[in-house]
């Protein structure tokens, strides 16, 4: 398994199969949220330095991807934050330690990149908090919803 940064100009393609894997495996209220990427809108942050996609390959194939959002907290001007977007790997490839060391080059790559805190968003339909806990991560709030 390999792991890069890349830009998401060069992966549009190769991302949305396993976009739409993502949205059926995990989106809520589907009758109501379409899969309706702002590809656009997501260029422009990275162009501008605030969205970064990393990718897990096995060979040439993407299996995975892990984008974040990095920018100065708006609370606290000397806190740089990357927020996760979205996570994802294939559910073939889900064995072993392929998603702990997309986590773990994660990190390394916002660390990397000047951020002093990441945070990730964990569906309660799957195991990943359970996964984040393990590599030390603490639960800071929950994320309340309801369609209007």
């Amino acid at each position: 398994m390999k792991y890069n940064k890349e830009s998401l100009c060069d992966v549009i393609g190769e991302v949305e199969p396993l976009l739409q894997l993502h949205y059926e495996e995990l989106t809520l209220n589907k009758d109501r949220v379409k899969l309706d990427p702002d590809w656009e809108r997501y260029t422009n942050l990275e162009h501008a330095g605030g969205f970064h996609v990393l990718t897990a390959r096995d060979g040439d194939r993407l299996v995975g991807y892990s984008a974040f959002f990095l920018n100065t907290h708006i609370h606290y001007r000397d806190l740089r934050v990357a927020n996760n977007d979205v996570l994802y790997l294939h559910p073939e490839c889900r064995k072993g330690m392929t998603g702990i060391r997309l986590i773990k080059f994660s990190e390394g790559w916002m660390k990397a990149l000047g951020a002093d805190k990441i945070t990730w968003h964990a569906k309660y339909s799957n195991d990943l908090k359970q996964i984040l806990v393990r590599l030390g991560y603490a639960d800071e709030e929950a994320i309340m919803g309801k369609m209007l």
